[in-house]
């Protein structure tokens, strides 16, 4: 837990609370992580109340939404979500006792976060960049590793899809969280991840990790040195993540309303937007129904890849 922001208590927007909790379903230091507190200050100053964000990770996101959905539905919680969580899950996961898509209410969505594959060139000798990494991997069925943030993520779906256009078998290593999957990779135990820009693209800064390329139709605007896979080498390898605010679902209409026009005047201040995207992430301020609209237009391009999930784990 940390204190994310504050500002004054005039026109509260949170019944009778003088603070209120962001809960951010994922470990402390992840792309996601970055990106919450990244908006929460902003949106504390808008609500004129304080933020502080409670990181519960585990299961993909889904232990943190459970938690949040629980919560009562005063404003006194609020709730980061991703891709994973609102798509991904109820998918992967339909015989755990939680959809998140009924019972939770969307608030706005924040951004959407451009994918990047990093590489350790000292992981696999002579394995430097996209081409020679599809070489090896077809030369050696199955010895390529390749990290994510945990089974049915965006990381683990990234990788898969790459997989299947590169057509590669690799072996997937989930971990708890992008950070820690991050960390064998920087270490070499563990030669490549695709992960969203915030985790990856400080990294390649440093010159610890190669750029594979992005998972993109175009170049990311923070990187436009670094290729798309397409112009790598490897075609049809186009993801985003996304991330947005949610509340409980019994919620009033007046509150999630007034939650969303914080958050849209949050995401339109120019500090929120040069600093979403120094991390790759383009706001995206809308309404709550420009929400639920776009996460119902996303759920059939995450269940496709679901579906090669599960059989993936069917073999």
């Amino acid at each position: 837990m940390g204190l994310a922001a504050s500002g004054a208590f005039a026109s509260n927007a949170f019944a009778n609370t003088e603070s209120a909790g962001l809960v951010v379903p994922f470990p402390a230091g992840g792309g996601g992580d970055v990106l919450a507190r990244s908006v929460a200050g902003a949106l504390a100053e808008e609500l004129g109340t304080k933020i502080w964000v409670d990181n519960r990770p585990g299961a993909g996101g889904t232990i943190g939404a459970r938690h949040l959905s629980r919560a009562r539905a005063d404003g006194s919680m609020l709730g980061y979500v991703t891709n994973g969580i609102l798509c991904v899950n109820p998918l992967l996961y339909p015989n755990v006792p939680f959809n998140p898509r009924e019972e939770l209410r969307p608030v706005g969505m924040i951004s959407e976060i451009g994918l990047v594959g990093v590489l350790n060139p000292n992981a696999i000798k002579g394995v430097t960049d996209l081409k020679s990494l599809v070489a090896w991997a077809k030369a050696h069925p199955k010895e390529v590793n390749f990290a994510s943030s945990g089974i049915g993520t965006t990381s683990h779906l990234a990788g898969l899809l790459f997989a299947r256009r590169a057509g590669l078998e690799l072996t997937h290593v989930p971990y708890r969280g992008g950070a820690a999957a991050m960390l064998d990779v920087l270490s070499g135990r563990i030669p490549f991840m695709i992960d969203v820009a915030p985790n990856a693209l400080q990294h390649v800064s440093s010159g610890k990790l190669t750029a594979l390329g992005s998972a993109s139709r175009k170049r990311l605007e923070i990187a436009p040195d670094i290729p798309t896979f397409a112009e790598a080498g490897v075609a049809g390898v186009e993801l985003s993540a996304w991330d947005g605010i949610v509340l409980p679902k019994g919620a009033s209409d007046e509150l999630v309303n007034r939650v969303s026009a914080a958050l849209a005047r949050a995401l339109k201040r120019p500090e929120v937007v040069a600093s979403l995207s120094k991390k790759g992430a383009e706001p995206r301020p809308g309404t709550s129904a420009d929400f639920i609209r776009f996460i119902e237009s996303e759920t059939p391009k995450w269940a496709e890849l679901v579906e090669a999930v599960q059989a993936e784990a069917s073999k």
